[in-house]
């Protein structure tokens, strides 16, 4: 059987941006199916991928296949590809909050699973990709994994036991990253600068301060210490945010987070 590399099971908007990624890598073993048809052929009239017409035709002309559907359609789903999945499939889920071990049970015991959590920045090239593998899943399949996530950003191997944790942070984190910014920016406006400025002064020293983070090696601690002078600007602005406990609010924002994700899956 002459089989395609990777073949999509759904084409919103997180399949979209991985499709996008791996167009601009050079994979050209790509096809998708959705149930919607105009979805699926925008994204090959887009991107240039192959249609196919049913879940089955996926399984039957793709190794790894990635489910990038609804959490509430992955069992549906599993259903079609039931009977049609050999050991020679490598599943990779998308679905928040669907365990490798639910996608097993409702496909084939033995199925390699890699659960992965994206997140938005993805449809700029800059996302964050948690990968975790399931019961079955091999060093080589976590290799292909992160290959492929590595298209649209960075990758994070964690074990599943985490993925909570890791939704908690990056999944929802952009979120907390738009408030922070729109925050800051409003901030400006009320001392005089516009809001396009605004915008673009604190939306450039986020990805910047980020960028210094990953890049320079050192601890988040240590930077602030760099740019605070004692008595200057940079300290009275800090001490607000003490004052108004706002690191605190942050952490416990994170596990507020965490701790829903884990209630979803109940």
């Amino acid at each position: 059987m002459n089989k395609t590399t990777i073949g999509f099971i759904g084409t919103g908007r997180i399949a979209r941006a991985l499709i996008a990624g791996l167009v601009r890598e050079s994979y050209n073993d790509v096809s998708g199916f959705d149930k919607d048809p105009a979805a699926s052929e925008a994204v090959s009239h887009e991107f240039g991928i192959a249609l196919k017409t049913s879940v089955r035709e996926i399984a039957q002309t793709a190794d790894i296949i990635i489910l990038a559907v609804k959490p509430y359609q992955i069992e549906e789903v599993l259903g079609e590809l039931q009977g049609h999945l050999g050991t020679e499939h490598l599943l990779i889920s998308v679905a928040a909050g669907i365990t490798s071990e639910f996608i097993r049970t409702h496909s084939r015991e033995d199925m390699r699973v890699i659960r992965v959590m994206p997140n938005t920045p993805a449809f700029v090239g800059e996302g964050m990709t948690v990968i975790s593998g399931g019961k079955h899943a091999t060093v080589e399949d976590i290799a292909k994994a992160k290959k492929i996530f590595s298209a649209i950003g960075r990758v994070l191997v964690l074990d599943e036991s985490l993925m909570d944790a890791a939704t908690a942070v990056s999944g929802s984190g952009p979120a907390y990253m738009f408030s922070i910014i729109a925050s800051m920016a409003e901030g400006g406006v009320r001392c005089g600068l516009s809001g396009e400025d605004a915008v673009t002064l604190s939306a450039q020293t986020m990805l910047g301060a980020a960028k210094m983070v990953l890049d320079v090696k050192k601890r988040p601690e240590d930077l602030i210490k760099d740019v605070t002078t004692p008595g200057g600007t940079t300290e009275a602005g800090l001490k607000e945010m003490d004052d108004h406990h706002v690191r605190q609010a942050m952490i416990d924002t994170v596990r507020a987070a965490a701790d829903r994700s884990i209630e979803l899956k109940k």
